[in-house]
């Protein structure tokens, strides 16, 4: 009961920490402050909150993503837990580590689709919005924009209630990818829409790194639309803040982006010094999508000086890395992903409606069940001719107290699914205190029953044995 309740406030924690302490006046002292904590905590589930606390704080404010040692953490203490909630946010972060830090975009899909069912399963809209939000950005880096789209739709039909802490949160990502798809589709206008809501949405946040990434959707979506001027404001601003972002993701965007607009500006000795650190930088980390991104600009600066050499170098480098990135074997392996996924939701829902279905019927079966009891105790308490034991209507009130509590069971299962996450403990509680409310009322109910069908069967008798001194006064006549 202790590690139920325990638990229970742990999620709780992890809910409402963002809004609560992520943003404090001394983001170092918090940091510090948050390492002390871990070092500290004794407890599985402190440590695990801890983490949480840590990674989504750099997530938000600078972009810097949980590291391996981390995430191998928290898949051990979920794991020991045995927390579906808990799993949903461990896989949550291996899938965006081996997706934005390390660029293996089939295995963080695999990881993705392995986290969805644990967060459906306790109906964890906050961590289900994100899941899908990561798989679009890593259909993205794969160019299957459509896929992208379907998943970012899902995503922003599971945002959490608008009420709840994590509701910003959540937009600002539905916002940057909406808008990420418009650039991609060549719609500037309903990109400019996105990008800006989510600038206004990342301030409110004082999350650094939405607003950078925001900043970046925006002047791209004033390079497609001509407006070279408005476009360099915006790019001025997102290249002084680029040092201090540390998500690889965002790095990524921003300097696809940005050197797209160099080039474009024909300001080709500024569009080789980004494409020479976007390099390193996937080197460093062996990042391919990095690395892949880099030596593409590096060729296209090359053309644009003429230098053949160099920039058939490039063209043999982006090769050889698209060969990795796009192989026969990891697109087999990632359409068998989205089969699998596809497959899980289809039975999920087949699964659902079958359960829906029985349990409708069943709770007819019941409500007919009851009707025909208390048909039968009415015809037994109202009958003016038949004397019946007591025993009788005790029989039928356990009868229909067990039918009742079976009809409120099943019709109320899905409602306390939902409150109490599938938690056996808690589901066991919740019926004890519906049967709590049920008995003494049952008691009620047969003790007045009891004494009607008494009292029915004295004036039964009363009548009986007044009908027979009749009688026998007329004999006697």
């Amino acid at each position: 009961m202790k590690k139920t309740i325990a638990l229970i406030l742990l999620l709780a924690s992890l809910q409402t920490g963002i809004a609560q302490d992520l943003f404090p006046q001394n983001g170092t002292q918090y940091i510090d402050s948050l390492h002390t904590a871990l070092g500290r905590a004794t407890k599985p589930i402190d440590s695990f909150s801890v983490i949480v606390k840590i990674s989504e704080y750099g997530l938000i404010l600078n972009g810097g993503a949980v590291d391996s040692v981390s995430t191998i953490q928290l898949l051990q203490i979920a794991q020991q837990l045995k927390n579906d909630s808990l799993l949903a946010i461990s896989y949550n972060w291996i899938g965006s580590y081996v997706a934005f830090t390390k660029g293996d975009n089939t295995s963080a899909l695999e990881y993705y689709f392995k986290a969805l069912p644990f967060a459906e399963k306790v109906n964890d809209k906050r961590r289900i919005s994100s899941l899908y939000f990561d798989i679009a950005l890593v259909y993205f880096t794969l160019q299957n924009n459509e896929e992208a789209l379907k998943n970012i739709r899902k995503g922003g039909e599971n945002l959490p209630d608008q009420s709840s802490v994590m509701y910003p949160f959540m937009l600002v990502q539905y916002q940057r990818n909406m808008a990420q798809y418009f650039l991609l589709a060549h719609q500037p206008d309903s990109a400019l829409h996105y990008a800006q809501a989510a600038v206004e949405t990342s301030r409110a946040l004082k999350s650094n790194s939405f607003e950078f990434f925001a900043m970046i959707l925006s002047g791209t979506a004033y390079v497609q639309k001509g407006e070279m001027d408005m476009a360099g404001v915006y790019f001025k601003k997102t290249n002084a803040v680029s040092p201090s972002i540390k998500n690889n993701s965002a790095r990524l965007v921003f300097y696809q982006n940005y050197i797209s607009f160099l080039l474009a500006s024909n300001n080709i000795t500024e569009a080789y010094q980004q494409a020479q650190q976007l390099m390193n930088i996937g080197k460093e980390n062996g990042n391919n999508n990095m690395k892949l991104a880099g030596a593409g600009f590096m060729r296209q600066v090359f053309d644009s000086l003429h230098n053949k050499d160099s920039a058939y170098y490039y063209l043999s480098v982006q090769s050889d890395i698209t060969a990795q990135i796009f192989s026969q074997n990891n697109n087999n392996r990632i359409q068998a992903l989205i089969f699998n996924e596809q497959l899980r939701a289809i039975e999920d829902n087949a699964k659902k409606a079958e359960e829906t279905q029985q349990r409708n019927e069943n709770i007819q079966y019941a409500l007919i069940a009851l009707g025909i009891l208390t048909l039968v105790i009415l015809y037994l308490l109202l009958s003016r001719s038949f004397i019946t034991n007591t025993k009788l209507i005790e029989f039928f009130g356990v009868i229909a107290l067990l039918i009742v509590f079976e009809f409120l069971n099943l019709f109320l299962h899905p409602f306390l699914e939902n409150i109490t996450h599938h938690s056996p403990v808690q589901m066991l509680l919740a019926l004890v205190f519906i049967a709590g409310l049920l008995v003494p009322l049952h008691h009620k109910v047969e003790k007045w029953a009891t004494a009607k069908l008494v009292e029915k069967n004295k004036k039964i008798r009363l009548a009986a044995a007044k009908k027979t001194i009749e009688q026998l006064e007329k004999k006697d006549e």
